[in-house]
């Protein structure tokens, strides 16, 4: 089984896994902020994020089928290379970077190079994900990442949540998108809808800090809601007044939360997974908001966790 990689810088310290180029774990002056809960703990997702409904889409004219990963909702879950080996580029005693190939291979015949990074500084982690088509045609392609993080306190019921988003996507019993409905800006309330469905849209309304309490997530947010440089930003404050921010550049277009409740009851809702992707669910059956790799060409994207 491959090693641990520790990083440390000062207080804080971090292991990453070359099983998917996760980070398994990240602490800073001795509190928790990313933890384990055997669930895609910290994976890099490519390249697709989340699902895709009965593994199958359309792309440049041909149609692709996809091994379904994930049975019980017959879909095609957070790509290929979540449980991969990946190999140690560099690494130095606060960075480490890794990278792996995708080959060609059912439902997806495309060749691309990948590498993340990931580097500690003070009070924050940042990552660095880049790809490369060595291909000879376009490819689809998006990046996603499954960060579990720790509320401050025993379950997440307790910790207050704000999401930069100023939509929600409405799923079937699969978790596939069905529609994506508009947050009202001026009172908080999803707009345009029947009192029924706008009370349960309304629970998913993070755009104000609030506290998550009994609130159920496995939901995908877009139309993220950005500063002037462009990054977007989650956040989760604690009972113990400490907040995690995480940030997701322009590259990324949508959130995937989940309170972690189909998870064993001894780790159920004990942590929050705060998920930046740069595709929604089901992008490449829908055909919007991924991005298109042409060959040889290369995408970069950043996005960082902290705690203040």
């Amino acid at each position: 089984m491959a090693a641990f990689i520790e990083l440390a810088h000062d207080e804080d310290c971090a292991i990453i896994s070359p099983i998917g180029a996760a980070l398994l774990d990240y602490t800073v002056g001795g509190r928790p902020v990313v933890v384990g809960m055997d669930a895609f703990d910290g994976a890099v997702l490519a390249p697709w994020p989340n699902r895709i409904a009965e593994g199958r889409y359309d792309f440049d004219g041909v149609s692709h089928r996809l091994p379904i990963t994930e049975p019980a909702r017959g879909t095609a879950l957070h790509g290929l290379v979540a449980t991969a080996e990946w190999d140690i580029a560099e690494c130095a005693e606060a960075s480490v970077t890794l990278r792996t190939d995708i080959e060609p291979s059912r439902g997806y015949p495309f060749r691309l190079s990948l590498i993340v990074s990931y580097t500690l500084d003070e009070g924050e982690i940042r990552i660095a994900a880049h790809s490369r088509n060595r291909g000879s045609g376009p490819a689809p392609f998006g990046f996603g990442f499954h960060p579990w993080i720790h509320p401050g306190a025993a379950t997440v019921d307790e910790a207050q949540l704000a999401i930069a988003a100023q939509t929600c996507f409405s799923v079937d019993d699969r978790l596939i998108p069905v529609d994506e409905k508009h947050f009202d800006t001026a009172s908080l309330i999803p707009a345009d809808h029947d009192q029924d469905e706008a009370s349960c849209l309304a629970c998913k309304d993070f755009r104000a800090l609030r506290t998550l309490g009994d609130t159920v997530l496995d939901d995908a947010f877009g139309s993220p809601g950005r500063d002037t440089a462009g990054w977007a930003w989650a956040r989760i404050k604690g009972a113990d007044d400490r907040t995690v921010v995480i940030g997701m550049d322009s590259g990324f277009r949508a959130w995937q939360v989940c309170t972690g409740d189909e998870l064993a009851p001894d780790r159920r809702r004990t942590a929050i997974a705060i998920e930046p992707m740069a595709c929604p669910p089901n992008a490449f059956a829908t055909g919007l908001q991924y991005d298109v790799l042409e060959p040889q060409a290369e995408l970069g994207l950043e996005w960082s966790i902290a705690l203040r």
